[in-house]
């Protein structure tokens, strides 16, 4: 992994930095930014102007691609939004100067369409206040994140007509690979010789390859981060980017990185993160969001790519962690279940990698990429900080930090998955008596009542764990068996009770469980068998029986000492005691044996399953 000498870097700017002396890159380095949670602020669609006008009816031309208004000091007037869920870093949109026109393809408002890399987008505000929001992010003890492209400089026209001396400080042909399109994907040379863009706005791809080209960008973001007290950045494009470019580079900026590789296969997209430091994991963001954007999504292929990334990958901890950007349709475009919703976030957050959460998805908004409504601008919600993700998502912030005080290597112990079925998987990160126990499933809003029986977590029987979300108390019993309690399709997150002194969740007088609490529930008589060698899954008979489990005053239902909960609570799941080891085929889910309750077939009946592993 890269590494940033940062005492010989700064030092190498002390002149530079005393010439601006508003402050000095903080060099914060990979390992602080593993305990930072990233919330990524689109600039011009955040806040319009400087936040003054509350109105939630401010036009923005979202389908036609223009400039809505927003602003850096509008950012500044929201820093409270945004550490209300917990936030201590930013991403914001590049800063430079950008093509002016508008064009059949929009305009500039992303920040990608840079033409001059001395100059500050003034649509975006002045250099006074870019520095005073900084600034004030710092006096909160928050990191700046600052978006970038080395990719290519935006051009109104054909890539063959390009007229380069518009461009600064690449004012030449000479410094752009021949006019070629990004047509073939699976070629390395294409994607990273070749232009992006179309007609009516080419982007023209640098030689990157070439020294000068080198030097000039590393004497740029030199400037750049000590000018503006850089803490981080994120790097547009990196994909269309040579790796050999970005050591150099990295040396020169002295600050961690994280690079976008939209790659799903990580056996390519780490190279980057090697060259880079960090990259965006793209290779999780596919698996993940097929797994909850339906309640028939592959908890398998997520758990795969979960162990090929640990495998590809040198530091699965360090890979920004997220499941929406600007790039990619927002989650509630596939489904507008607030359980799969909840679940997706919940393992942003609890797997390996630093937190991202872009702009809006605390409210659960809802847009695709043709045309690009998933930038539509946040105003349009009013800033609710009542939503339910918004408060999820401080619930989440508030315990990772909690954690990561209480257990200094929490950020770098790598996530392991204990527990896997059709629909549900089951996590352990943290140290032994620290470890952290994240449960999720994609059964959606409307799922049934069960007790998800588990064993792998890592704890002594007798030890007491608090539900994080709804407060419940629950016991290792004595077999040595986690009894989860699964309802309406909610993830769990566990956690030693005696840890949560000194933190400010599940205070007795503020708690309250989120969850209904069902009176009954339809549990299936089961049994395991083989089925050509394989194993598999008999229902039998569906039984309607009471709930055996105690329940808190707010009527949440916890298991106890002494109760190992229903015989057959684990194949509520439709999984065998044999089957809790990954890849393993599981024949029945809870929503299939809530099936055939429903529909009243007759006692007795039996469904074989006949699906793969």
């Amino acid at each position: 992994m890269t590494s940033f000498p940062c005492a010989a870097h700064l030092l190498s700017l002390s002149l530079l930095a005393l010439s601006h002396f508003f402050g000095t890159a903080s060099c914060a380095s990979a390992a602080q930014w593993r305990s930072r949670s990233i919330y990524q602020v689109l600039t011009d669609r955040f806040v319009h102007d400087d936040g003054s006008d509350n109105s939630t009816s401010i036009p923005c031309a979202v389908e036609q691609g223009l400039y809505c208004g927003g602003q850096w000091s509008g950012i500044k007037s929201r820093l409270d939004y945004i550490q209300g869920m917990g936030f201590d870093a930013v991403w914001i949109s590049p800063i430079t100067a950008q093509l002016p026109q508008r064009t059949g393809d929009g305009e500039a408002y992303t920040g990608y369409w840079q033409q001059d890399l001395y100059a500050l987008n003034s649509k975006f505000g002045t250099a006074e206040e870019l520095k005073d929001l900084i600034g004030e992010m710092h006096s909160r003890g928050m990191y700046i994140m600052l978006d970038l492209v080395v990719n290519h400089f935006g051009y109104a026209g054909p890539g063959w007509d390009v007229d380069y001396s518009v461009l600064n400080p690449f004012n030449d042909r000479k410094y752009y690979h021949n006019y070629c399109t990004v047509d073939d994907p699976g070629n390395a040379t294409n994607t990273e010789v070749c232009w992006l863009g179309d007609w009516k706005v080419s982007l023209a791809d640098l030689r990157t390859e070439d020294a000068d080209v080198q030097a000039m960008f590393g004497d740029w973001i030199e400037q750049m981060v000590a000018n503006y007290s850089i803490d981080g950045l994120r790097i547009d494009t990196s994909i269309n980017v040579e790796p050999s470019f970005f050591p150099g580079f990295m040396d020169s900026a002295g600050v961690f990185a994280v690079g976008e590789v939209m790659q799903g296969d990580d056996s390519l997209a780490c190279k980057w993160a090697d060259a880079i430091g960090s990259i965006l994991n793209y290779p999780i963001y596919y698996t993940l969001t097929r797994a909850f954007k339906s309640t028939q999504g592959s908890i398998g292929d997520l758990v795969a790519t979960i162990k090929s990334a640990k495998a590809n990958c040198k530091d699965t901890t360090v890979l920004g962690s997220f499941s929406e950007n600007h790039d990619v349709p927002r989650f509630a475009n596939y489904t507008d279940d607030m359980a799969l919703a909840k679940n997706i976030i919940t393992y942003t957050f609890l797997a390996d990698g630093i937190p991202i959460i872009y702009q809006g998805q605390e409210q659960h908004m809802n847009g695709g990429i043709s045309p690009y409504m998933n930038r539509a601008p946040l105003w349009k919600t009013g800033y609710d900080t009542t939503a339910p993700l918004y408060q999820h998502i401080a619930t989440l912030n508030t315990f990772r930090q909690h954690v990561i005080k209480q257990s200094a290597n929490y950020t770098t112990f790598v996530n392991e998955v204990i527990y896997q079925d059709l629909h549900s998987l089951g996590m352990r990160k943290g140290p032994t008596g620290e470890q952290v126990i994240t449960v999720l499933n994609n059964n959606g809003v409307t799922a049934a009542y069960f007790l998800l029986e588990m064993t792998g977590h890592g704890f002594k029987p007798g030890t007491h764990l608090t539900e994080i979300q709804t407060c419940a108390s629950i016991t290792i019993n004595e077999t040595g068996f986690l009894n989860v309690p699964m309802f309406a399709g909610t993830p769990k997150i566990l956690y030693p009770t005696d840890l949560l002194h000194n933190s400010t969740l599940c205070n007795s007088s503020t708690s309250k469980p989120s969850d209904p609490s069902p009176s009954s529930t339809t549990l299936t008589e089961t049994k395991s068998t083989t089925v050509n060698g394989r194993p598999t899954v008999v229902v039998s008979t569906a039984i309607v029986v009471p709930i055996p489990a105690t329940t808190t005053a707010g009527g949440e239902p916890q298991s106890t000492a002494g109760s190992a909960g229903p015989a057959h609570s684990h194949l509520a799941l439709g999984v065998a005691p044999a089957l809790h080891e990954p890849n393993l085929p599981l024949m029945v889910s809870a929503a299939m044996a809530a099936t055939v309750a429903s529909a009243g077939f007759l006692a007795g009946a039996e469904l074989l399953g006949q699906g793969g592993a």
